[in-house]
């Protein structure tokens, strides 16, 4: 207890002069909801047959009450990369938004994860936090000799066979980097669930199976607090020198049946690959 408390002390201190701009676990807040969340991906409509085009990433939310410090940060891939990360926050607010577009040529599928956050301090000076995760996906055909088409989920076949071959070539560059690890430590892979970042919201509970709701929800909040330390604010290497995440493929999350282990792993843009522990409880 003792080394909690100075711990806790210490850090109390410091809070003062901390970056605002993190996120941060705190014991979640039971009365904070957030009523308004949203990640969405468009493509603006283009003004003349060119191979480049413009994507469009937007974010809002809203809590069901002012915090402290309100936070939204999101993570867009191309093609299973890294292509831009957006981070926006402000204090003593309920709602934010934020709106970003970046240029690509070449047809690919973007999926965006965003984590809503709130730190909220009570009456009794507490700090509590409230988060909500959202994410959305935009497949674009680019074709030189016509329009560029882009669509959110496949209907027609011509939209389902681009699709797949879209899906493919993420999932080809995730498997190479599991390989890589598999091979090199010798493990068998059947006996891991493995969830990409991007697929998160919907294998969640099979990846934190053995978990009620609130505790899945605390190592999610967590998790994130170590995305942001060692991913978007660089990723760290052992020698302590930081590189641009950009270009580095979506990170993915490994948990061997029943352990209390996650294992990350993330390939930087030279081809290295960095494995990362988060206790579970």
């Amino acid at each position: 207890g003792l080394v909690l408390m100075f711990t806790f002390m210490w850090w109390k201190q410091l809070y003062i002069q901390r970056d605002l701009a993190v996120i941060k676990y705190f014991p979640l807040n039971q009365k904070a909801a957030f009523i308004k969340t949203t990640s969405s991906l468009v493509m603006p409509k283009q003004e003349k047959d060119t191979e480049q085009y413009d994507v469009a990433l937007s974010t809002e939310s809203i809590l069901n009450q002012t915090s402290y410090l309100r936070q939204d940060f999101s993570l867009l891939f191309q093609n299973g990369r890294l292509k831009e990360f957006t981070k926006k926050w402000e204090q003593n607010t309920d709602r934010i938004s934020q709106k970003t577009t970046i240029k690509a040529h070449e047809s690919s599928l973007f999926q965006v994860v965003t984590i809503h956050y709130a730190e909220i301090h009570t009456e009794d000076d507490k700090i509590t936090s409230s988060f909500k995760l959202t994410d959305s996906n935009l497949f674009v055909i680019a074709s030189r000799y016509g329009p560029t088409k882009a669509f959110h989920s496949p209907e027609t076949e011509e939209q389902k066979e681009w699709a797949f071959t879209l899906s493919s070539v993420s999932n080809s560059r995730l498997t190479k980097v599991l390989n890589r690890y598999t091979d090199n430590k010798k493990i068998d892979i059947t006996k891991y669930h493995v969830v990409p970042l991007t697929q998160f919201l919907t294998e969640e509970k099979r990846l934190l199976t053995g978990y009620s709701d609130q505790k899945r929800l605390e190592i999610t909040e967590k998790l994130w607090e170590a995305f942001y330390s060692i991913y978007v604010s660089g990723i760290k290497k052992q020698d302590g020198t930081v590189i641009n995440p950009i270009d580095s493929t979506i990170p993915l999350i490994l948990r061997k049946q029943d352990s209390n282990i996650l294992i990350i792993l993330i390939q930087d843009k030279s081809g290295n690959i960095h494995e990362y522990y988060q206790q579970l409880p």
